[in-house]
């Protein structure tokens, strides 16, 4: 499955035109927009993993051509001027083949200088995007990373063209490939080192090409919300009793995020991972316009509570646990993030194209959306319910801990937690979701 090819000449018609608004607001004729360029390492001559610039990548999908630059000009043609040094060392990457073959003006360059050549005549109002480290001695004119103009292009980034959705939709077929591989893996008694290279093998990715660090976590270390290590000792499998693995991948620039959990064998544990999943679905139903984002993260505080009532684990009303905060201990993170050319795509707080923040609620203080959805927002949806050592203390001690069942709870802990996540396409009339329509059931 690729994005068909006419949808590209399209997403390049809404760039061109986001990018004229955006410098017209903002008091620019032009704007050079760089891939970045990979940083050494300290006292060192190697360089850390290149990641391009965001912006850049948003017009073509040169994932591996640092010092390139895309020049946007209103109402002419981008200028795509891709860095091929002449190096012996270092093989440079080729030009992938695609529709920006036709859309875009493509032109090889040698040397980062070579950028100056192509500038407009007189470009006092020149706009520099990207890592400042690019444009170090090159004697470029123009102002680096204007405030206003990047936060009006943040803004409308939040809205996907087709093309966009096209991606991600790829990424996200990408990425359940190698859930259904790890799945397997998992089955098998693999170690959590062995089943983030199986990830990898089946995605057909390396380590930094994923939109983030895959999260591999089984038993406890799940209850780490975004565990980083990779245990590589097999676990006997009456020690094995449980997976979770968030993991997604890219596909041209766009990223896909994914959740799934396992339970290691038939029994409570694994009809709680059936019910949360419900619980997620319902989640992702109530995804539709002029929904505030929010409002859903309440409601999956109401669904966590009615699950805690439901399992036993607290002995209240789910109104209760909702209201006296107890929920929070076991989701203490936001149900989603906008998704896209960044896995924590940005725009997601702002109020307008001008700027501002939405302000945050209270209770949710670390929510990365509280915008209102709209047509075209590709959103995560992943609610969890955690045993926490650190969040569980601090509840023992609080006025409400004889209305819980801390046997239960210890004889959960070994579990770590639950995380069922999906992308979520905001339509016209509701939504879509992307993830559970590539998934193939177990």
């Amino acid at each position: 499955m690729q994005p068909a090819a006419r949808l590209y000449r399209p997403h390049i018609e809404a760039l061109c035109a986001r990018h004229d608004d955006a410098l017209e607001n903002s008091g620019f004729d032009a704007a050079l927009i760089g891939a970045g360029v990979p940083i050494l390492v300290h006292r060192d001559d190697q360089d850390y993993p290149y990641r391009p610039e965001p912006l850049f990548l948003q017009w073509a999908p040169l994932a591996a051509h640092p010092g390139s630059a895309l020049l946007h000009r209103p109402g002419r043609k981008p200028l795509l001027l891709v860095l091929e040094s002449d190096d012996f060392w270092h093989q440079p990457a080729p030009v992938p083949r695609g529709p920006w073959e036709k859309v875009l003006d493509i032109r090889v360059i040698r040397r980062r200088e070579d950028l100056r050549k192509h500038l407009p005549a007189g470009a006092s109002r020149l706009a520099l995007i990207g890592a400042p480290l690019q444009w170090r001695g090159l004697g470029l004119p123009g102002k680096p990373n204007p405030k206003a103009l990047l936060t009006h292009l943040d803004y409308d980034r939040a809205c996907k063209t087709s093309w966009e959705v096209a991606c991600i939709e790829e990424a996200t077929a990408l990425g359940l490939a190698g859930h259904r591989a790890v799945r397997k893996a998992f089955a098998n008694g693999c170690s959590e080192f062995e089943m983030g290279l199986i990830f990898l093998a089946a995605c057909g990715q390396s380590d930094h090409e994923l939109p983030y660090p895959a999260i591999v976590a089984t038993n406890r270390n799940g209850a780490t919300l975004h565990y980083q290590h990779r245990e590589r000792h097999r676990l006997p499998a009456r020690e094995r009793h449980s997976l979770l693995l968030d993991a997604g991948c890219t596909y041209g620039g766009y990223a896909s995020d994914i959740t799934r959990t396992h339970a290691a064998r038939r029994g409570e544990f694994a009809h709680m991972v059936r019910d949360l999943d419900r619980a997620q679905r319902r989640l992702c139903a109530l995804v539709r316009p002029g929904v505030a984002f929010p409002e859903l993260q309440l409601a999956a505080q109401n669904e966590i509570a009615a699950l805690l009532a439901d399992w036993g684990i607290v002995r209240m009303t789910p109104e209760e646990i909702v209201t006296r905060r107890i929920s929070d201990a076991f989701l203490p993170h936001g149900l989603g993030h906008l998704l896209g050319l960044q896995v924590h795509d940005v725009g997601g707080g702002l109020a307008t194209r001008r700027g501002g923040e939405l302000p945050r609620p209270k209770r949710f203080p670390r929510l990365r959306l509280t915008r209102e959805l709209v047509p075209g927002m590709v959103v995560t949806i992943e609610p969890g319910l955690y045993f926490i050592d650190s969040l569980l203390a601090r509840l023992r001690k609080s006025r409400v801990a004889p209305r819980v069942n801390w046997r239960k709870l210890s004889a959960l802990r070994k579990y770590g937690g639950i995380r069922i996540e999906d992308n979520v396409l905001v339509t016209a009339t509701g939504h879509r979701n992307l993830t559970r329509e590539l998934e193939v059931p177990a």
